[in-house]
């Protein structure tokens, strides 16, 4: 009687939804080190193989996007097929997938940077502000004002959420360790090979476009879900009220934007471009306590996420 009670714990949905709760307490409560953990070992590894397949020497575009095909190729098909392997031979793959969860799950780093840049405005030390926002972003920061590092800050957490642990427990729920793991994997090579610089710009192309397919899905999840946390009518406001030609990305910062009444968007710096996106959301200009507002609708939107999570399994279970 007692198994036939708790039999509910062991079904799919409900195995997932604990042991993704169990691997986000790990993740938040007991941070991997950063030197340590095996995607900082990747980067590394893909940032090197760029350079050497990639070279600033004159290359068409083909020859260009070519090599940028095959450099994911031989990266992630070899490693991907061991670990698949190693998974099928394990005695515990439950423990194997969620430690390969774990990995995929990282996210504390970010939210660590955060609240250095958050405490380095708060007692002005703007130069300091702009070193740790450095880390956090591809773009130049030696130029923005408190204004705009709280601006940047607030557009990084919000979407490295978004790529980096939201999207990665939706593969998790449908795919596995494996698949939450290749997913961080693909995400990973696109920052080392980010086409916004324009020695990668056709070299990333092919890690850029199998990841706008990759993550399509839980980009409308996520704008759905941050929108009913954070304020569905202004969210859907400011998706009224939008520029013309947005691109997708340019969307998920509306509603971001929209929902806590700020703006995001604008011009930024990359390398020697200057990018001009366009501004989006509310009217209001980014204040310090904005950054607050914007960690707690995170944490509230991964809440909700667990939540729904729950809902999905205990209907699933009653049918």
């Amino acid at each position: 009687m007692f198994e036939d009670g708790l039999s509910w714990l062991t079904s799919s949905g409900f195995e997932s939804l604990i042991i993704v709760t169990i691997i986000i307490a790990i993740e938040r409560f007991m941070p991997w080190p950063v030197h340590y953990h095996p995607l900082t070992l990747f980067k590394l590894i893909a940032t090197n193989l760029g350079r050497k397949v990639n070279p600033p020497k004159r290359r068409s575009p083909l020859q260009r996007r070519i090599s940028g095909t095959l450099a994911i190729i031989v990266l992630l098909i070899p490693m991907l097929v061991i670990i698949a392997i190693s998974m099928f031979i394990a005695k515990y793959p439950l423990f194997f997938d969620a430690f390969m969860l774990l990995i995929a799950i990282q996210y504390q780093p970010v939210i660590k940077q955060f609240q250095r840049v958050q405490k380095a405005i708060k007692q002005e030390q703007k130069i300091l502000a702009r070193q740790y926002l450095k880390q956090m972003v591809l773009r130049d920061t030696s130029t923005l004002s408190p204004m705009g590092i709280g601006k940047a800050a607030i557009e990084s957490l919000s979407l490295r959420f978004l790529f980096q642990q939201f999207s990665i427990i939706l593969w998790y729920l449908f795919g596995g360790g494996l698949a939450a793991l290749t997913v961080r994997l693909l995400f990973e090579l696109s920052q080392c090979w980010n086409i916004k610089l324009s020695s990668n710009r056709e070299f990333g192309q092919p890690i850029n476009s199998l990841c706008n397919i990759v993550f399509f899905i839980p980009k409308l999840l996520f704008a759905l879900l941050f929108a009913l946390i954070g304020g569905f009518f202004r969210a859907f406001k400011s998706l009224r009220n939008r520029p013309a030609n947005l691109a997708f990305t340019q969307y998920i910062k509306l509603v971001i934007a929209g929902a806590l009444q700020i703006q995001l968007g604008g011009p930024a710096i990359y390398g020697t471009n200057k990018v001009r996106y366009p501004k989006v959301g509310g009217t209001r200009e980014v204040r310090f306590d904005d950054m607050q507002r914007t960690l707690l609708a995170i944490n509230q939107t991964l809440m909700a996420q667990l939540v729904l999570i729950g809902l999905v399994s205990a209907l699933l279970y009653a049918l």
